[in-house]
């Protein structure tokens, strides 16, 4: 199930994307064979086992199913009035999985993050008991911020992961997606950084190390100009474009 998941989001990704995954389609994609096909992989999954998801598989595999999940329903999305609507997307239960009910918060902030609550949140989504827990990836990567599609223009491309290829693939699309976030102004004294990491910068050690992180993936010269200031430099956060993605 693994593979034929990847294949459909590769599909929807070939046929209804710009070439680097930014914009979409959604009428021509709504009607699609291929959105056909993402349903009946999605549906398949609901008896799935996930004991059968390898290790070295996890991360990869629930990236797939968040995006897929997003984009199979990301109509509902073009009908949010507000950014309350748009969290209840995310909140609402939207996808049966080996027998247990997900919403897009159970797979983000209670798998991919290791059950830690979402910002502004004070409980983590899953009680010590959840079997859900089963299925956390061992190894927690932040760079896992920057492959999950939400189907809105300050949204991540979306993108398509395999087991073998996934370390590759989530540091492609992190330095891509900095690059073109990231603003350095000022000649160096004021960057101004995506929204994720103000939301999540513990994920990533604090602020200082988050701006470490993304200095990390810019070009050279703009790091030169930031090093400049040997420190100085004070930090901004983007405010985050939640209207949907269209061409």
């Amino acid at each position: 199930m693994e593979e034929e998941l990847q294949s459909a989001l590769q599909a929807v990704h070939e046929r209804h994307f710009d070439r680097d995954g930014a914009s979409c389609d959604y009428a021509a994609l709504d009607t699609s064979g291929e959105q056909r096909q993402l349903g009946q992989c999605l549906g398949a999954l609901e008896a799935f086992d996930l004991k059968r998801v390898r290790i070295a598989a996890q991360t990869a595999f629930w990236l797939n199913v968040f995006n897929a999940l997003v984009l199979r329903d990301a109509r509902e999305l073009a009908h949010g009035r507000d950014v309350r609507e748009v969290e209840a997307f995310f909140e609402r239960p939207r996808a049966t999985l080996g027998g247990l009910a997900y919403s897009l918060d159970d797979i983000e902030h209670g798998v991919l993050r290791g059950n830690v609550p979402k910002f502004g949140g004070l409980r983590a989504p899953m009680r010590a008991n959840d079997p859900r827990r089963a299925y956390t990836p061992i190894a927690y990567d932040e760079r896992l911020h920057f492959g999950m599609y939400c189907a809105c223009r300050s949204s991540p491309p979306l993108r398509v992961f395999s087991a073998g290829g996934v370390d590759e693939q989530l540091e492609t699309a992190t330095a891509q997606y900095l690059r073109r976030e990231v603003r350095v102004e000022q000649q160096g004294a004021l960057v101004v950084l995506p929204r994720q990491f103000y939301w999540y910068r513990s994920d990533f050690g604090g602020e200082r190390e988050a701006l470490a992180f993304a200095l990390a993936r810019l070009d050279d010269a703009t790091v030169d100009m930031v090093d400049r200031r040997h420190g100085k430099v004070k930090l901004r956060y983007a405010e985050f474009d939640w209207r949907l993605n269209l061409p």
